[in-house]
């Protein structure tokens, strides 16, 4: 993989991170997760490609970076993992751990940082890293349609598929122009899934009985 291809991966990963956990921990009480659910299925009611390619005609041409496209990414990628890390919050909320939390007169933010945070903290690790993997498919899909970083920044993945397409290389049967981005995309996906099933085992210890 381009090795400034990387750093934006990781940029849109972390957007969808710093977006979904905060957004989804709090989730599960009471109007607290109205209003989370409320802004959630706002953004479920538009699908995500549809809504990342909507924003990225919109911003243009011109102000269309690779870290611009790579934040684009991130803000739309959050809402499933939030609901997600909210379904695993809703199963926590009444153990007994938490409502003794409860009871002692602590706090929402108390209860989330220390008895809610450590037992979702292994899912937000690997949620993090199926986020780098559909960040670089996401990035790939716009590029295609025209609608990736501008030719005249960082190459990525996504713009190599691009000049292929612009120089005619399906037309001409040069199958191989995409070759090698078909596969650097198809073994950093692979090796994502296997390291997130590597720590799924680390952290779920009854999964390697």
């Amino acid at each position: 993989m381009d090795r400034h291809r990387q750093p934006h991966s990781l940029i849109s990963t972390m957007i969808s991170s710093t977006l979904f956990h905060p957004v989804g921990s709090p989730s599960g009480w009471n109007r607290v997760d109205d209003i989370i659910m409320f802004v959630t299925n706002l953004f479920t009611v538009i699908p995500g490609f549809v809504l990342l390619i909507l924003i990225s005609f919109s911003i243009g041409q011109e102000r269309r970076g690779a870290t611009t496209v790579a934040v684009v990414i991130g803000f739309t990628s959050w809402v499933w993992t939030t609901r997600a890390v909210r379904a695993q919050v809703i199963s926590l909320r009444n153990r007994d751990h938490v409502n003794l939390s409860k009871l002692s007169g602590h706090s929402l933010v108390h209860i989330i940082l220390n008895d809610i945070l450590p037992y979702i903290a292994s899912y937000v690790v690997m949620a993090m890293i199926l986020q780098i993997s559909s960040g670089i498919l996401a990035e790939a899909g716009l590029s295609i349609l025209g609608l990736g970083p501008r030719t005249t920044d960082v190459p990525t993945l996504g713009l190599m598929m691009n000049w292929a397409m612009i120089y005619q290389a399906h037309v001409l049967g040069k199958w191989w122009a995409y070759l090698p981005v078909l596969i650097t995309i198809a073994l950093i996906t692979f090796s994502m899934n296997l390291m997130n099933t590597g720590l799924d085992q680390v952290f779920n210890p009854a999964l390697r009985d």
